[in-house]
């Protein structure tokens, strides 16, 4: 055969295999990675907060909630600045980037490119990246077709009628185990719920008044499209959405590798220790908790048990004698205005013995001193106003917004409030903190949890603090229950101390404040054992454990074998150097069948033989760095 001859004949050979399994989409090719696809529902022009002031309904938080805290590597197309150009599905090379696409665009707002949905249809048919449609965000024909159903409208559907309730009908492995359930919406607005009719080969596996509303169509043997109907809420409101959109995930993607360790978790937080408020605010005032005092409240009762608890401290003391940020663990005992004994050196020893039999864990309040950025500028200086005049007003006792002036905190200052205060807790405590303050919103502090992430925080009190995004998590059942106490509810009680709600100690008299030794709004009695026993039965943890499996980073290859690479940063998922991680491996039937029943399971090199189920634990060795987890027949 000449040259040209075989060069035609290659040519051919490759065409054929293109047009069989299309542009670089073969089994194994893509990566273990979601696109989310929204329309107007973030209002962030810099794509980065998505959080309660930013974002519009509920939906979209939802989704990015539960692909956080599972751990499913994911990325966001908003179709309001972006275009549907297939090179947005693509790496830099044209191939694949995703495996699964997640469509949440309201086919209403969408114009020109932004409404290309030839490109969607060619991401599914030629790429071979699986389709997750939510809601009634599929109301085009053109996104219906790809779905497995044509469009016929909408209709209003009332949720707490039974007739028209949302019903799951047919066992399938999106459902399995929820045949018979009936969703009912009692007190919920009515529902727009989609009209459509499915095609021949699109399973319906639910439906809401009559009208196909969970359906499946398998494709190809790797490439699926699935569409969750019902409410925009219903992520939120309704577990059996949220294990069904779990479900379609495994089905969509082959296989699954979930965070489930927040179930049953409880962080118990103590804000404050070291605050210079303590001693000079009038209306939040107490003397700072002795060592005898921690070890024998809290202390001892978290060693018993084998509880963490997490201590929010101040490390930056303002001094109003020296007129500077000092640290609080070296000023000498002292009475202050209030006439209490002051000892904060104690209150370290007590921090320090905590944390060196395991049961404390230290991070940064808010986030360096407590107190306002700029305490010398009018209407102060803070440093000699009177402790019943100006230095009362309680918006002083604010660091990561300037409320007493109602300005931003400068950026740059900001940072350096992070950096200084994180700098503070490592050379205190020789630990460090991962956890901060990030409040979202808009006007007085937009930047906090960018500049939080940038000075290395991780986790905020209600949110994921990374350089990608910064997250404020959105449903509660999935993320650790919290309570929040001060070390007020520690002190003794006294015949001397106003403590009642916030609102009430600000109507006070300042005649009853001053002579008070104790003012503040206490929350729980530490002194009585009923603050741990009651919660017994909870899973405790702290901050450290939560930023490590939220920034741990995961990837699967399913070429020949099952392989799934788990990178542990030593910064953030330093919890993970001295203790396991669980996992769940959730696995199609497909993939089961691919593995067979039984299977070798290799973590780091040590195998043994298993039965493989539809969902498994393992527990992966504790270290930093990469682990390797491989499936094998």
């Amino acid at each position: 055969m000449s040259f040209a001859r075989k060069r035609t004949f290659w040519g051919l050979i490759v065409i054929l295999l293109l047009a069989c399994f299309g542009p670089l989409a073969t089994a194994g090719t893509k990566p273990y990675r979601v696109l989310v696809v929204i329309g107007d529902q973030w209002d962030d022009p810099g794509s980065y907060n998505i959080d309660s002031t930013r974002v519009s309904g509920e939906d979209f938080r939802d989704v990015v909630t539960m692909l956080k805290i599972w751990g499913i590597p994911f990325d966001i197309l908003r179709l309001d600045q972006q275009r549907l150009q297939i090179n947005r599905f693509l790496n830099g090379i044209a191939q694949p980037n995703y495996a699964c696409v997640i469509w949440m665009a309201d086919p209403d707002k969408l114009e020109g490119y932004s409404a290309h949905y030839q490109t969607l249809r060619d991401a599914v048919e030629d790429y071979g990246m699986s389709l997750i449609a939510l809601f009634d965000y599929i109301k085009t024909p053109d996104v219906a077709k790809l779905l497995g159903v044509d469009y016929k409208g909408l209709t209003t559907t009332a949720a707490r009628n039974k007739k028209q309730a949302f019903a799951i009908s047919k066992e399938h492995f999106i459902t399995a185990g929820m045949v018979g359930t009936v969703l009912t919406g009692e007190g919920e607005a009515d529902i727009t719920t989609v009209r459509c009719k499915a095609k021949r080969d699109t399973q319906v596996l639910g439906t809401l008044a009559g009208h196909p509303q969970l359906v499946v169509t398998d494709l190809k043997d790797d490439v699926k499209t699935v569409w969750i109907g019902g409410g925009r809420d219903w992520l939120g409101k309704h577990p059996v959405i949220r294990k069904i959109f779990r479900n379609a995930l495994v089905y969509c993607l082959g296989f699954g590798l979930f965070n489930d360790n927040f179930d049953n978790a409880f962080i118990f937080i103590m804000d404050d220790m070291g605050a210079s408020e303590h001693a000079y605010s009038l209306r939040w005032h107490y003397p700072t908790p002795s060592k005898e005092t921690i070890v024998k409240y809290l202390v001892e009762p978290l060693e018993q048990y084998g509880f963490v608890m997490v201590q929010n401290v101040t490390p930056g003391y303002a001094n109003p004698v020296t007129r500077m940020v000092e640290s609080p663990w070296e000023r000498e005992k002292f009475i202050d205005p209030f006439g209490n004994m002051q000892d904060y050196a104690s209150t370290k020893e007590g921090l320090d013995e905590g944390l060196r039999r395991g049961v404390f864990e230290i991070h940064a309040h808010r986030a360096w001193t407590h107190v306002t950025w700029d305490l010398d500028s009018p209407p102060g200086p803070w440093w000699d106003a009177p402790i019943d005049g100006e230095r009362a007003h309680p918006d002083w006792y604010q660091e990561t917004y300037d409320e007493r002036r109602g300005t931003p905190v400068p950026s740059n200052d900001m940072l350096f409030i992070y950096k200084v205060g994180r700098d503070a807790v490592e050379r205190q405590f020789g630990v460090t903190p991962l956890a901060v303050t990030v409040r979202p919103g808009t006007g007085l502090y937009d930047d906090n949890g960018r500049l939080a992430a940038i000075a290395g925080y991780g986790i905020g009190r209600w949110q994921y603090v990374g350089t990608d995004y910064v997250i404020q998590f959105s449903i509660d059942q999935m993320v650790p229950d919290r309570f929040v106490c001060h070390d007020l509810d520690l002190i003794a009680k006294t015949d001397s101390e106003v403590t009642s709600p916030t609102n009430d100690i600000q109507r006070a008299a300042t005649a009853a404040l001053l002579a008070a030794k104790v003012v503040g709004g206490r929350r729980i009695d530490l002194r009585k054992r009923e603050w741990i026993e009651s919660r017994k039965d909870k899973k405790w943890i702290g901050y450290n454990e939560v930023c490590a499996y939220v920034h741990s980073d995961i990837n699967i290859q399913a070429a020949g074998a099952l392989t799934m690479l788990l990178d542990y940063d030593s910064h953030y998922c330093r919890y993970f150097s001295n203790h396991k991680s669980t996992w769940t491996i959730e696995l199609s039937d497909r993939y089961r069948k691919k593995l067979g029943r039984n299977a070798t399971i290799i973590i780091d090199g040590k195998s043994k033989r298993m039965a493989l189920t539809r969902s498994q634990a393992i527990d992966i060795p504790a270290g930093v760095g990469r682990h390797r987890v491989v499936i094998k027949r």
